[in-house]
């Protein structure tokens, strides 16, 4: 560090001083550069014996090998996660048939039940409310399904799971039928996640939703708008207007509105609790979406049923009716 010379000195005194903070050349000595200082331990190669290094250089190319395999891995497992899709699908076709009522005639002709047919009694098409009750009987979807969404949720005719060719994302369509809420009959929400057949933790890149068109603001499931009396203030004092309100409530459709994701700016300038609040944001919303895309899409009946939700539970539960892991301390 340069020192500064006092006011009160004599500028003939100090000259020693002078000298001291002054290198060979005529420069001033500014001292060591710290950060220089951390970069160099933060990097255990500038360390190590020239020979050691040459061995630790083998290992990164072993490394980038194994990278090149594991991409020819992601290209040949997204192949084939395509071609058993394909085979998939017609089965998925068929339920959406049953779901329909498409099949009603068709099914009892071939399991000899007969369907009524006349008098008062009502004669109910297809399986009623399948996805609504699907959704409601698996806990990761049902807890953010609201009342007020049951009603337009009963027009869900089919969820399905679109996953990109490359295997690094998918698309969840939920396909409705005429309704009283919105105009829309798709909507759908995206998500491109590079290592989705890699890895358990998920590296989200990017969320994508939809805009929901609704009929009417007082159809809409997501807000509530409300006029409210407002008085003036300064030269408007005493002045009366009515301004309208939105406010928000809770239903399933929010879902569709997927939490913003931050820049690397952004990031920087939060503090850990904001970065910790930004993950767990997105990491419930991601665990709604594999619920659809891992269960409820490829295990529709069970879930309908309950039997899917019964099985997890038994999978929860040791011998005698004990949670797995619990001590009986009678």
């Amino acid at each position: 560090m340069v020192r500064r010379r006092n006011e009160e000195e004599d500028p003939e005194v100090g000259g020693e001083d002078d000298e001291e903070s002054s290198s060979e050349d005529g420069s001033e000595d500014l001292g060591d550069d710290g950060d220089d200082d951390d970069e160099d331990d933060d990097n255990p190669m500038l360390h190590l014996p020239g020979y050691v290094v040459k061995r630790v250089e083998k290992l990164k190319d072993i490394s980038t090998s194994r990278d090149s395999i594991m991409e020819q891995y992601m290209i040949e497992r997204a192949a084939l996660e395509h071609k058993f899709a394909d085979m998939v699908k017609p089965m998925y076709d068929e339920r959406r048939a049953i779901i329909s009522g498409e099949q009603d005639d068709a099914i009892a002709k071939a399991t000899g039940v007969d369907v009524p047919g006349g008098g008062d009694e009502q004669v109910l098409p297809g399986v009623p409310h399948f996805w609504v009750t699907c959704m409601s009987n698996h806990e990761t979807a049902g807890e953010i399904i609201t009342e007020q969404d049951v009603d337009c949720l009963e027009s869900l005719q089919d969820i399905v799971c679109v996953d990109d060719a490359n295997g690094k994302g998918f698309a969840l369509q939920f396909i409705f039928g005429p309704n009283e809420y919105f105009s829309d009959t798709i909507l759908t929400k995206r998500y491109e996640v590079p290592n989705l057949l890699l890895s358990d933790e998920p590296m989200i890149k990017s969320v994508q939703g939809c805009t929901i068109n609704w009929k009417d603001d007082e159809l809409c499931l997501t807000h509530r708008q409300f006029q409210k009396k407002q008085r003036g203030k300064g030269k408007k004092a005493g002045q009366v207007r009515t301004v309208t309100k939105k406010e928000k409530k809770e239903s399933f459709f929010h879902w569709f509105e997927p939490p913003k994701m931050p820049n690397n700016s952004d990031v920087e300038n939060m503090d850990e609790e904001e970065v910790e609040q930004i993950e767990e944001l997105f990491s419930d919303d991601f665990e709604i979406a594999q619920a659809f895309r891992c269960e409820i899409i490829t295990n529709a009946a069970v879930w309908y049923t309950g039997e899917a939700s019964e099985q997890l539970m038994l999978e929860l539960l040791g011998d005698g009716g004990e949670i797995e892991g619990s001590t009986n301390n009678e």
